[in-house]
């Protein structure tokens, strides 16, 4: 990729600012929706649980995890860009200010949740951007015993083989861990991870 390409896709996707990033944030909200729905699904949520999405992006997935926990139920959104921080608040208008959603600076590495305070975590299109080792252990720390993780990503965004996840995921102590690509008709696959924190 070159150099110009880079300018110009990096702070529309890549690291989301300014009004380059809002409008990435509104084709992400479009070009998303779709395996928001899916890891939503996938994640099983229950009314009362606890959820975190990582890179929730312009918060189409936030939505969708309230409604599925809500009114007693909690979703903690991190993103470390700000523009997207603005839209998902924008997005969460009637969620933030009855305590359903909550939104924050965070990653993946860095999510500042309380060790085994969640039920579930989800990420939509963000794997891409994490430090594999760091972000799955981070994961599996902040999780309560028996709780799931749903994350799924473009196949032409990942940028390493789809079954580097499954072994990190692994080497960070899930099990149950099940790695799919499902064909789509107007994208690449969509590479589906779900997996597992042991009882204890």
């Amino acid at each position: 990729m070159n150099d110009l390409l880079i300018r110009i896709v990096d702070p529309a996707f890549g690291h989301p600012r300014g009004i380059l990033g809002r409008l990435g944030g509104r084709l992400m909200a479009r070009g998303n929706a779709e395996q928001e729905r899916w890891a939503v699904d996938s994640g099983d949520l229950k009314p009362g649980e606890h959820v975190l999405v990582v890179g929730h992006g312009p918060g189409v997935g936030l939505v969708l995890a309230a409604r599925a926990v809500g009114p007693t139920g909690h979703v903690v959104g991190v993103d470390p860009s700000e523009t997207m921080r603005r839209m998902a608040a924008e997005r969460c208008a009637a969620e933030i200010p009855n305590g359903t959603v909550e939104i924050r600076d965070g990653t993946a590495e860095v999510t500042g949740a309380e060790p085994a305070s969640l039920d579930v975590v989800i990420s939509v299109n963000n794997v891409m951007l994490w430090q594999l080792a760091d972000g799955f252990a981070e994961i599996a720390r902040v999780l309560r015993p028996g709780g799931r993780l749903v994350l799924t990503v473009h196949r032409h965004v990942l940028g390493r083989p789809p079954e580097d996840l499954q072994r990190a995921a692994e080497e960070a102590g899930f099990h149950e861990v099940a790695l799919n690509l499902r064909p789509r008709r107007r994208n690449s696959p969509a590479v589906e991870l779900t997996a597992q924190k042991p009882a204890a």
